[in-house]
């Protein structure tokens, strides 16, 4: 299994402003450091607010269940190596603010770097395999959207070795 795929997304743009928009008018996310990276938020209030996500999610063939933030302040390590809740494989990790020049890394057992990814574009992240981020960009927070489905089964083929 692979550890991401990158999504076609041509409506980035307005998806990125959609949501930036909602995390100014709901959240103080973008001004204040949470106590923990992952954010959990109202899904509901974020497909809303978020038209294009929608159409976009849509277009995938994928229901969103849940939808979170994850917020970065510091520069440096601004996730050491984890795996995420082991119930869940795959989600869909969207770029929304200030990813750009920064690394997720996933890794082998050994803590060896198999794979690494700019986090430029949608992608479908497996979060089962070992993986962590490295903050280069000044400019903070960095923010990316996690959107979780019911139905794994869509993503999973996304990540099935071809």
């Amino acid at each position: 299994m692979k550890c991401f795929c990158v999504l076609d997304c041509k409506i980035l743009d307005q998806i990125q402003s959609e949501v930036l928009d909602y995390l100014k008018n709901n959240t103080n996310l973008l001004v204040v450091k949470p106590k923990e990276p992952w954010n959990t938020t109202n899904t509901k209030e974020v497909i809303k607010s978020c038209p294009s996500l929608i159409k976009w999610l849509q277009t995938q063939k994928i229901l969103p269940t849940e939808i979170s933030f994850i917020v970065c302040y510091d520069i440096g390590i601004g996730l050491p190596i984890h795996t995420d809740d082991p119930q869940l494989i795959s989600k869909i990790n969207i770029p929304i603010q200030h990813t750009e020049g920064n690394i997720t890394r996933w890794h082998s057992a050994d803590g060896k770097v198999i794979e690494e990814y700019n986090m430029s574009d949608p992608i479908v992240f497996n979060s089962s395999i070992p993986h962590s981020v490295e903050i280069f960009n000044k400019n903070l927070p960095r923010v990316v959207m996690s959107v979780m489905c019911n139905n794994e089964k869509r993503l999973l083929e996304f990540l099935a070795n071809k």
